[in-house]
């Protein structure tokens, strides 16, 4: 065996270590713990005040006396940040807010538990897992080295990369009224209107999500997990990249900087279309009353390429349990599981307006609550997201993909402004992510 082979097997093995093994928690008792809670939601919104009062509920109402304080920590950067100094001193929280790549890092140092350790236990689980949506749970589930199946985390809400048009800008351009139903047509529609002397075309950014989103409506992704390799020269790759250019070129689209400017000009009428994510339409529906622009407009799956169907993109903002005694995960487990009950996902996806991770929840408008969001709005998105029809993309939930999210833009960026040629571009991005994943994963 080569050397670099052996070198290679052995970090697989010794990354494979440091992961948490399962344990049984049958016998454990969970009574009289303290469950520390470090969380994103900030005080004064409908997150934080619905998350303040589930656990104000699970504290008073739990057969074991668990006592959860939820510390609000900031956004997602800040609890990275303190979460890399806490594994460093040892003094972790025990539930804590995050992505799948970031948790991912904090499962190699390990000290996160594999959440289907709880879930399917027959003392401890959750009995009836139909009623679950594991197209958004099993975000969290990593089915590569040296994951091999294990759950870092537990989603607790989501929301959707969708694609936004404006009927009315489609129709006044001469086609039907309708969302493009092909990403030929898109691109065609999205042409006229910046031939048009009322309109432009279509906004472009070089931020990840949305080249993901496009890659994905090619039909491809950027990391393959059956092979456990990125592949950003793969077909639908380059597809993505040269529509992006193609676009540029013709003036079918429009490079903008400042954040959120894409939605913005989608809700002063100045674009037939936009991408974002759902939980932006509240800022839609407000700028759109504030620019007096009345035209009807829809928010969709992505439209495909030939013989791909929609797609959307999930973003799922997941907990992670970390490791202390088996007293404490499991009486954090418990916490988790209150959670994902139907009373508390039918007040969260109520009041927040996150798609449920559970597929028995009947939201009527009686129960939503949360007053920047139409009640039509939200039904409309989550029948996208409960639409089998819909194909599904996630993020690879790798810490070598925080690092690549820093290094991405800068390749498209170059690609679509002239500065580097596709196929080279994309081989040295490529090479750089082997390196990434080899150094950090």
């Amino acid at each position: 065996m080569k050397r670099t082979t052996v070198l290679a097997v052995a970090l697989v093995l010794l990354l494979s270590m440091s992961l948490v093994q399962a344990q049984d928690y049958a016998d454990v008792d969970p009574s009289g713990q303290n469950v520390v809670y470090w969380h994103q939601y900030s005080e004064d919104s409908s997150q934080g005040d619905t998350i303040a009062a589930l656990i104000e509920e699970f504290n008073s109402t739990n057969e074991y006396g668990i006592t959860v304080e939820g510390v609000h920590q900031g956004s997602y950067g800040p609890i990275e940040d303190l979460m890399n100094t806490a594994i460093l001193a040892g003094e972790l929280p025990n539930l804590v807010a995050g992505y799948a790549n970031a948790i991912a890092g904090w499962a190699s140092e390990g000290v996160v538990v594999d959440v289907d350790a709880f879930l399917n236990s027959p003392e401890w689980g959750i009995e009836d897992q139909s009623v679950l949506n594991f197209s958004l749970l099993d975000v969290n589930k990593l089915d590569f080295a040296p994951f091999d199946g294990m759950r870092v985390a537990w989603a607790n809400q989501n929301s959707v990369n969708v694609f936004y048009t404006n009927l009315d800008i489609v129709e006044a351009l001469g086609f039907e009224r309708r969302a493009p139903q092909t990403l030929a047509e898109f691109e065609e529609i999205a042409c006229a209107a910046g031939a048009s002397e009322e309109y432009e075309g279509y906004p472009l950014d070089t931020f990840t999500s949305h080249f993901e989103s496009f890659v994905a409506a090619n039909g491809g992704v950027i990391f393959d997990a059956e092979a456990g390799e990125y592949v950003f020269e793969s077909d639908a790759v380059v597809a993505t990249m040269e529509l992006f250019t193609r676009m540029l070129e013709n003036g079918c689209a429009y490079l903008y900087a400042e954040p959120y400017q894409n939605t913005g000009d989608f809700s002063k009428g100045i674009t037939p279309f936009a991408a974002g994510s759902s939980a932006g339409i509240p800022y839609i529906v407000s700028d759109a009353e504030t620019a007096e622009m009345t035209d009807e407009w829809v928010a969709t799956a992505f439209p495909g390429a030939e013989g791909v169907g929609p797609t959307i993109q999930l973003f799922v903002p997941s907990q992670a349990i970390l490791t202390s005694s088996p007293e404490a995960e499991l009486a954090t487990w418990l916490f988790v599981k209150f959670l994902a009950g139907q009373d508390a996902q039918l007040a969260w996806t109520g009041a927040t307006g996150y798609f449920s991770i559970r597929n028995d929840i009947d939201v009527t408008e009686a129960d939503f609550t949360e007053p920047r969001l139409p009640f039509a709005r939200f039904q409309e998105v989550q029948a996208l997201v409960q639409d089998d029809a819909v194909g599904v993309y996630a993020s690879p939930g790798l810490p070598s993909y925080t690092a690549l999210r820093g290094v991405m833009p800068e390749t498209i960026s170059a690609v679509v402004n002239g500065d580097a040629v596709i196929a080279d571009a994309l081989a040295e991005l490529n090479a750089e992510a082997a390196e990434l994943r080899a150094e950090l994963d």
